[in-house]
């Protein structure tokens, strides 16, 4: 502690700046949209998703205690909206296979040009208003999002945007063009509408510099009024994030090493998100490429293949593909050839994705021992032996459907040293699965000691299992409202309060085939 009884920052951490003249905010946290260019499939939620959930938003902001007629002292006067990471997809796409370019090989002259090819396509799909044509693949959720937040900002309600870094937009950090893009089409953020001091936060935070016309997107967020830290979460996961010089996952938290690095560890290629990932958009778009639409049940097939990121882990989508493939051949003897088709991309781009020298350098220890075992066994093109394997790595691969004590204690709003700050709610996402665990600190701080661990999931479909055989479409949200509302004075119930709101929603659009 300092000699004015105030809490020392911990190495590294740097806070959202502090308002001179706090008035009454709403931080509303989404995770994991996963915008795509929907060449590989549609990650994420519908229009009418997006339409309900900003509704909601706007309800939320205009009476924040759910009251027909507001008190003045419990209004809002600035929203935050933070886009937890993942927001939009630059590897769930088949523009780096048929280039022939890896979203590793960063050195290629194509890289820079096929992540904004792969932009404009987002940008179509997600940030215009619905086209005319009502087949093509739309979410609009960058659309609904502008529409929703100027309405608030034209009422008097200030409105920032906080978009975190994820494993799968990390692409953003290393392509200016395409980070300056995302801010002004999908955002609807020009250079001039970023505040200096949310210029100097992200440049402290991420060690660049300050003077870039659109920054860096940040990788926390730590406010102590709305007593939070948010981040995506993927510096917990070993498969998505890279060693360097200073800094390896078994280290945990360290900001002040990240800093240093410039982040590299979440910027550089990962063995996750960019190359298995990358390997299984090659599977998906080399096997659209070799069905041939009129043999029987090749409908179907693309139906698979077009849901295959909707399974997690995506491996199990594979799994399915392939059974569903052997059952259509035994049934009707003229589909053994769309399943031949599906087992040969499955064992090139296997093939393919084991000889590329990143799969095995960006891999650890234990996972290249897996990928040498694989590399022996799959030459031997033996079905139930690539079932197998293929179910294995789907078992390895499953997220958490919990979380450990031991980890809660481990997390950093939980240390005594942010602790100290009055942080009391760490809130995440990447593994797509929600999550949320009390837990109590000791010693409390000014009378708390209740903290709470967030996991906000994904918005987007998803396949789950039938209680009966077979599988369900189906979509599911969640969203973190945090009231901070000083107005109303410091001894009221109501000044501070959170709540998650989840949406699961079944339809016949989900239902069509």
């Amino acid at each position: 502690m300092t000699e004015a009884g105030k809490a020392i920052l911990p190495p590294g951490l740097v806070p959202w700046p502090a308002d001179a003249d706090p008035g009454n905010r709403l931080c509303v946290l989404i995770s994991d949209i996963h915008c795509t260019d929907c060449t590989v499939g549609n990650q994420t939620a519908s229009e009418s998703d997006w339409q309900l959930f900003f509704e909601q938003l706007e309800f939320a902001v205009r009476n924040p205690g759910d009251k027909a007629h507001t008190p003045p002292e419990q209004r809002i006067d600035e929203l935050i909206l933070i886009l937890n990471g993942d927001i939009i997809d630059l590897i769930r796409t088949s523009k780096w296979a048929q280039a022939g370019v890896y979203p590793w090989q960063r050195d290629d002259p194509r890289f820079g040009r096929i992540v904004l090819d792969i932009m404009r396509d987002i940008v179509r799909i997600h940030a215009r208003e619905r086209p005319d044509d009502s087949r093509l693949p739309y979410s609009g959720f960058f659309y609904w999002m502008r529409k929703s937040l100027d309405g608030l900002r034209g009422s008097g309600v200030r409105v920032t945007i906080v978009p975190i870094v994820g494993n799968h937009d990390k692409e953003l950090q290393v392509v200016p063009v395409a980070r300056q893009m995302f801010y002004e089409e999908c955002l609807g953020l020009t250079a001039l509408d970023i505040s200096d001091s949310y210029r100097a936060w992200v440049g402290a935070q991420m060690g660049s510099a300050r003077n870039e016309l659109y920054p860096l997107l940040p990788f926390y967020i730590a406010d102590v009024r709305l007593r939070l830290l948010a981040t995506h979460g993927q510096w917990r996961d070993a498969d998505n994030s890279r060693a360097t010089a200073g800094w390896r996952p078994c280290d945990g938290w360290t900001p002040k090493k990240w800093q240093q690095e410039g982040y590299r560890a979440f910027s550089d290629p990962c063995f996750g998100d960019t190359v298995a990932a990358g390997m299984l958009s090659h599977f998906i778009w080399c096997a659209a490429r070799h069905i041939d639409p009129k043999l029987p049940g090749a409908q179907r097939l693309c139906n698979l293949l077009d849901e295959m990121d909707l399974y997690r882990p995506s491996v199990a989508a594979v799994v399915r593909l392939l059974s569903e493939s052997r059952r259509m051949a035994r049934k009707d003897s003229q589909a053994m050839d769309l399943h031949d088709a599906m087992l040969g991309c499955f064992r090139d781009s296997l093939v393919l994705w084991l000889s590329h020298a990143e799969t095995w350098n960006s891999a650890w220890r234990s996972t290249r021992m897996g990928l040498h075992l694989l590399s022996v066994l799959t030459k031997l093109q033996w079905y139930w032996l690539d079932m197998a394997l293929m179910r294995l790595m789907a078992k390895v691969q499953e997220p958490e459907s919990d979380i450990s004590t031991r980890t809660l204690f481990g997390l950093p709003a939980f240390s005594e040293r942010y602790r100290e700050l009055g942080l009391r709610l760490h809130v995440e996402g990447h593994t797509h699965v929600a999550l949320e665990a009390d837990l109590q600190c000791r010693p409390p701080v000014s009378g708390r000691n209740n903290f709470t661990y967030i996991n906000l999931g994904a918005w987007r479909d998803a396949i789950l299992r039938k209680r009966s055989p077979g599988f369900r479409r189906r979509a599911i949200g969640r969203a973190l409202f945090i009231f901070d509302l000083p107005r109303l004075g410091a001894g009221h119930p109501d000044a501070y309060r959170f709540y998650t709101r989840d949406m699961i929603s079944w339809g016949d659009r989900l239902d069509s085939w």
